[in-house]
């Protein structure tokens, strides 16, 4: 269980004050994971930032984001000019409820990227990720996917995906922000490139 209290302890002391700004209730919410026995605390933390983005990405920007930028001396360029304007204006969106079975997909690539020391959607055998969700189809309407490479930590990962340089039209921003998505999975494994490499997947479940 990922305890509200082990996230701030374990966050800068200034982290305290941002969570005083959200209501218990977003807090509680956004704690989607908090009791999911196949996510590592790291994977749990991660969704809850997540969660806490999409509930309330004003808000987001006004604590978390702000945050970072400064502690972090990150340079407000376009990018991240763009990327304050796009969540100060984005509506709040329902928060992401873990799902085994994408984070069991989601952990399989991680590790295959890891070991093989490949970076991307394809598996180390040449399989696309189009080939690679067809077992999944029977069970979700529509799956998408991050990757994100040398952060081990769920707010580097998080903001570094938001910001999304080099990514041609800001796929990896616009798949935490689809409203459509409910579900997700997280996986962080060792990567003998990178150090590390975090794997989301995130779903839509077909109505049974």
């Amino acid at each position: 269980m990922i305890a509200l209290a082990v996230l701030v302890q374990s966050s800068a002391v200034a982290q305290e004050d941002l969570f005083k700004l959200w209501p218990d209730s977003t807090l509680s919410m956004a704690n989607s994971a908090s009791h999911v026995y196949f996510l590592s605390e790291t994977e749990k933390e991660s969704i809850f930032y997540m969660n806490l983005l999409r509930i309330n990405p004003p808000l987001f920007v006004e604590t978390h984001l702000n945050d970072y930028i400064k502690s972090k001396d990150v340079k407000k360029d376009r990018l991240v000019k763009d990327l304050i304007k796009e969540l100060e204006n984005t509506g709040k969106m329902n928060p992401l409820m873990p799902n085994k079975e994408l984070t069991d997909f989601a952990r399989a690539h991680a590790k295959d990227m890891g070991e093989s020391g490949r970076t991307g959607h394809n598996s180390s055998d040449g399989k696309p990720f189009r080939d690679r969700i067809s077992d999944l189809e029977h069970h979700f309407t529509a799956i998408n996917e991050n990757c994100n490479y040398g952060n081990d930590n769920a707010v580097d990962a998080l903001i570094d995906l938001l910001i999304d340089r080099n990514v041609p039209n800001f796929g990896h921003r616009k798949n935490i922000l689809d409203p459509e998505m409910t579900l997700i999975g997280v996986a962080l494994e060792p990567h003998k490139r990178w150090r590390h490499n975090y794997v989301q997947d995130f779903g839509i479940a077909k109505e049974k």
